[in-house]
C-alpha cells in the first residue's frame, strides 16, 4: 500500500512517500526502511495509509522507469569532455 512516512532527524523531519507491505501500512506504526545508499535505516512513523491496494507484480519499477527516461532524452549518452 501506498503510504506517507515521516522521520525526524538533526534540525527536523524527513518525509517520503513508498509503497510497503499491507501488514506494516497502519498510521503511528514506526518502520526500519532499506536505503540502497545506506542501508537500514530506523523510525520512519506512518502517519497516512491510502486506500489503493497494489499487488506486487503491480507496482511502479522506478529503475525501469528512470531507464527508459534517459533512453528517451539522450541523457543515458556518454558525456564529452571539452
Amino acid at each position: 500500500m501506498q503510504c506517507a512516512m515521516r522521520r525526524s532527524i538533526a534540525g527536523g523531519s524527513e518525509q517520503m512517500t513508498s509503497f510497503i507491505p499491507r501488514e506494516f501500512a497502519k498510521v503511528g506504526r514506526v518502520l526500519r526502511l532499506r536505503d540502497d545508499s545506506v542501508g537500514w535505516v530506523d523510525g520512519w512513523v506512518v502517519e497516512c495509509v491510502g486506500e489503493v491496494v497494489v499487488e506486487g507484480d503491480q507496482l511502479p519499477d522506478s529503475h525501469k522507469a528512470i531507464k527508459n527516461h534517459r533512453k528517451s532524452t539522450g541523457d543515458s549518452a556518454p558525456r564529452l569532455h571539452a
